[in-house]
């Protein structure tokens, strides 16, 4: 993504990322307690969003900054990430619980929900650890401190620029375009990985979109919901690949742990009805999963969504620059909007 740096995107930045920063600090508390599985949710989706802000605004930083920054932010993320996939996992099991009621099937789901309740115990430590290196390196308050000069000047300045709206094209296209390439590759329900990566862009263009709402308001709000249709049905797909694939890998290192303790592994025979009933439930649903996203994406081509999004976004860059060269003839004493200059992509 092309960098530009002005006063007013800075200014804009600086408004988006000490929003996300306010957010994580607001959720440190409860999940450092971890009473309630929400406030890991929400400190996940909160440290994404300001991953992508810093990358967006990158260049309202120092190079340093920004990958120190962006570092500490990405560890939290991932902490927050394994722990969130397991407070998911478990939901789900205790949410189908009552459809796999027969006595046969219960004491291998009981395993699986024993053995994840195990690693999300593990998990927290890593919680933890991140959240207090997170805190010791005053990351938060630090990126906080960054914004206040920015939000100073957040009165004086145009903030509506043709700097802010090229910044904004430039951002969605490229992630539309990320989005875009995976489409190829989505007819065939086989391909695992394109379809979890297809889900990955999309979530980081409905990102994108978000940082600049304010520029667009409403008009950008149905490409923002559309895209976070599509990223929670891949996400539902990839969730059931996730399970698919998991399981015989359980069954495995559960049948190798009671050979260790018994000697044989007789007793995993009672844990097999359950585990691939619920397997194979997966694979069903991943199947309707599959059809239903299917369905939607191409109904949303036929719509030509994507073109819709690219004329919306692209619509303010000629028509803003009109607009400030007329007010600039009919008053000439106006403040001239500071120029953007393109800086080099540093990776």
């Amino acid at each position: 993504m092309t960098k530009i740096r002005s006063e007013a995107v800075c200014v804009y930045g600086a408004k988006i990322i000490n929003t996300h920063v306010l957010a994580m600090q607001a959720e440190i508390e409860g999940v450092l307690e971890a009473k309630d599985i929400e406030y890991i949710h929400r400190m996940r989706v909160a440290s994404r969003r300001l991953r992508s802000a810093l990358a967006i605004f990158k260049g309202c930083l120092s190079s340093k900054d920004f990958k120190n920054f962006a570092r500490v932010i990405r560890d939290v993320t991932r902490s927050l990430g394994a722990a969130r996939d397991l407070d998911v996992q478990l939901a789900v099991l205790e949410s189908v619980m009552p459809d796999f009621s027969d006595p046969k099937l219960i004491p291998g789901l009981r395993r699986l929900q024993f053995r994840l309740k195990q690693q999300r115990v593990g998990a927290q430590k890593d919680v933890i650890t991140a959240i207090q290196t997170l805190q010791a390196n005053n990351t938060l308050v630090n990126l906080a401190k960054w914004t206040v000069p920015f939000q100073e000047l957040s009165e004086g300045v145009y903030l509506f620029s043709p700097a802010l709206y090229e910044l904004a094209f430039s951002g969605i296209n490229a992630r539309l375009n990320e989005l875009l390439e995976h489409a190829a590759y989505i007819q065939d329900e086989s391909n695992v990985t394109e379809l979890h990566n297809m889900r990955i862009t999309a979530k980081r263009l409905r990102y994108t979109m978000e940082a600049f709402t304010d520029l667009y308001g409403a008009s950008l709000k149905p490409f923002i919901n559309q895209t976070r249709k599509f990223q929670d049905m891949l996400g539902e797909i990839h969730d059931a690949d996730v399970w698919i694939e998991m399981i015989p890998r359980f069954i495995q290192e559960e049948g190798e742990r009671i050979f260790m303790y018994f000697g044989n592994n007789r007793p995993l025979k009672r844990l097999l009805p359950g585990l691939e009933a619920f397997r194979a439930n997966r694979t069903e649903k991943r199947k309707a999963d599959y059809q239903r996203f299917l369905g939607i994406w191409a109904q949303a081509e036929e719509e030509h969504l994507w073109d819709e999004l690219l004329k919306l976004i692209n619509a303010p860059l000629d028509l803003e620059v009109a607009l400030h060269s007329l007010q600039q003839l009919e008053n000439p004493h106006v403040e001239q909007v500071e120029k953007f200059e393109d800086i080099s992509p540093e990776d």
